[in-house]
């Protein structure tokens, strides 16, 4: 196996200890939560939007990608002066859980400080799954209600468990 180390990838993480019950009925604890945040909460923390990504998307919804260098997935609509306005709105858009930039995933090591990654072995995961994964990283940001939920394809569903 390829033992060459992952490049660092700057986003921000929250981490629980207690991680998450899967709807399979493993529970994948720790459980890491990778996420971009744009604009500025207001003082009412009335003004958040959280954006969900497709399949092969990832928290990078309004800049340009740290390894790629590709343009931002949804930079048409999420940004100053967009549908989406981060001068108006405090977005959120977090990794998925299972997803490959910074949540726990295949490549997340089963324990804390063990070498050995889930890989193929990563349970099964659901769409609400993931959602519960988001609401606890909405919890840890203290933001008790969303403005809106935005998302397409794969995000489109992750809209419709919320």
């Amino acid at each position: 196996m390829d033992q060459t180390p992952f490049p660092e990838i700057p986003h921000r993480h929250e981490a629980f200890a207690d991680g998450l019950l899967l709807d399979c009925g493993i529970r994948i604890a720790p459980l890491a939560i990778a996420y971009r945040t744009y604009g500025t909460l207001n003082a009412a923390r009335t003004n958040a939007v959280l954006v969900c990504h497709a399949l092969t998307g990832d928290q990078y919804v309004a800049e340009p990608h740290p390894l790629t260098g590709k343009p931002a997935w949804w930079g048409t609509l999420v940004g100053l002066g967009k549908p989406v306005d981060t001068d108006r709105y405090f977005v959120i858009c977090s990794n998925v859980l299972g997803g490959c930039m910074g949540s726990t995933g295949p490549r997340s090591e089963r324990t804390p400080g063990g070498s050995d990654a889930w890989g193929i072995e990563f349970p099964p995961i659901t769409v609400q799954d993931m959602v519960r994964a988001q609401k606890k990283l909405m919890d840890s940001l203290q933001i008790t209600r969303l403005f809106a939920v935005v998302g397409g394809s794969m995000g489109g569903m992750q809209v419709l468990a919320w």
